[in-house]
């Protein structure tokens, strides 16, 4: 599981673990159609029934058909490759091919891909719809400087960046690195280089 392969982290109390997707092995898709990494999963050590939300990265090589998740909301982003049309009921629902662009759709839904050429790598977002609510939100260095509420986990998906507090910086990340970040702590602000991109995650419970 995704919390095996988080070190903890040194500072801030804000900053639960840190971790880097080149060490989180792939394992098959719950359709076994390709591979993915899981980078958090809440509560820990959820199975694919219990989780309340779940971030990973997947691989997808070759045309197929997604898992379903009911009961789930997704949210996906295109981190590398060609991208790919999605379809569902017989419909186009979706061309990804732009990277860093969440698009979010049903877990229900039975979507097949079609890529356009190159292998792909996706963020992936679960939310279990009763439990939470998510979101996905890219930030730049034009707007990266304030986390956005309730934002809790962080994955550099682009060049470099740091999280600091009024004490100073707390933690640099690069490209394929992230933070799991504790619900309703007060959030450290964000610094992304030039050229960086980050996706921050937010979940919303709800009573």
């Amino acid at each position: 599981m995704a919390a095996e392969a988080f070190p903890k982290a040194q500072a801030g109390d804000a900053i639960i673990a840190s971790g880097s997707l080149a060490r989180i092995a792939a394992v098959p898709w719950k359709n076994e159609g390709g591979q993915t990494r899981e980078l958090c999963v809440e509560p820990p050590e959820a199975d694919f029934s219990s989780f309340a939300w779940r971030a990973s990265v997947a691989d997808v090589g070759r045309d197929g058909v997604f898992s379903t998740f009911a009961g789930i909301d997704r949210t996906i982003v295109l981190l590398e490759g060609g991208g790919f049309t999605m379809h569902a009921d017989g419909a186009q629902i979706h061309d990804l091919r732009q990277c860093f662009a969440p698009f979010s759709f049903a877990g229900e839904a039975e979507v097949s891909v079609s890529l356009h050429g190159a292998p792909t790598l996706d963020f992936n977002l679960m939310v279990r719809r009763d439990l939470a609510s998510g979101e996905v939100v890219a930030l730049s260095e034009q707007n990266s400087r304030r986390l956005p509420a309730d934002t809790v986990l962080l994955y550099v998906a682009q060049g470099a960046a740091c999280l600091s507090d009024a004490s100073g910086m707390l933690l640099q990340l690069r490209a394929g690195e992230f933070v799991r970040l504790r619900e309703g702590a007060l959030l450290p602000d964000l610094l992304c280089a030039a050229g960086a991109l980050a996706l921050a995650i937010r979940i919303r419970r709800k009573t």
